[in-house]
């Protein structure tokens, strides 16, 4: 018999008899603040369940299944979701109780409408994942592995993706307003009809990136990221006034008239 407690007052919310959870058909289970620390998850079903506040620390979750789960407030540090399915499921305000990386594993899970915004994600892997319309909303992705996920229509607006790793990220239709990227690896990655405003680019390396219809505006520090010599421009971009009196004096004749200005456009803005 496998019994879960509540966190604080060891009340009892579930009762199992079983030797693990792993397999477990919990779907629409009620454990508000549950103890889950270490708990074998493997394979479970808990779809639409009421997760909110657990602590899920180190606990297993891979494979299972949490689509509308709600783990709003939940501690996932060190959790494992590797290849779990949580589409739709609200992780709003997660590891907030964790200072630094939170080291959860998210890798080639289908994070699909998933809303993770105001959460602690520093460290987190979402290597190869599948995260398209996820809204990630003044998160912390400090060190965040992100590489070759798929992020169409993401929202990071306002979160700190500094050091971050978003090597061959689809990230078609990506906000990026005010986002810090600050050295993150965009190498390869698919930056078509993204919009960054206000984004903090210095020491970023766009290596290989493709630009398509890319929206660049108030990026002040754009002329100090990197590889924007190798950037791929699919089709004409865009880039605003602002941010070419900040960087101009700086950038190459080949990476503007690669976003679609005309030289003879080029040649004014210079002798202005």
């Amino acid at each position: 018999m496998i019994t879960v407690r509540r966190r604080e007052s060891g009340e009892t919310l579930l009762q199992v008899p079983a030797d693990t959870l792993a397999g477990a058909r919990l779907d629409h289970a009620v454990l508000p603040r549950a103890d889950l620390r270490r708990a074998d998850l493997r394979g479970a079903h808990l779809r639409g369940a009421d997760l909110c506040q657990a602590d899920l620390t180190g606990a297993d979750f891979a494979g299972a299944n949490l689509a509308g789960a709600d783990l709003t407030l939940a501690n996932l540090e060190q959790t494992s979701f590797r290849g779990a399915n949580l589409s739709d499921a609200r992780l709003q305000a997660v590891t907030l109780e964790v200072k630094g990386a939170a080291r959860t594993d998210f890798r080639r899970a289908d994070l699909t409408r998933v809303n993770l915004k105001n959460s602690n994600l520093a460290g987190v892997s979402f290597a190869d994942g599948v995260l398209r319309r996820i809204d990630l909303t003044r998160v912390c992705l400090a060190g965040a592995d992100l590489t070759g996920a798929d992020l169409t229509e993401v929202n990071f607006s306002h979160s700190d993706l500094t050091g971050a790793r978003l090597t061959q990220a689809m990230l078609c239709g990506g906000l990026f307003n005010g986002t810090d990227l600050r050295d993150a690896d965009l190498r390869g990655a698919e930056l078509a009809l993204a919009v960054l405003n206000g984004a903090r680019l210095a020491g970023a390396d766009l290596s290989g990136a493709q630009l398509s219809k890319t929206v660049i505006a108030r990026c002040a520090d754009l002329h100090l990221a990197r590889g924007l010599d190798a950037v791929q421009h699919v089709s004409p971009s865009s880039i605003d006034i602002d941010t070419l009196r900040h960087s101009l004096a700086a950038l190459e004749d080949d990476f503007l008239l690669g976003l679609g200005l005309e030289l003879a456009e080029l040649v004014r803005l210079r002798a202005a």
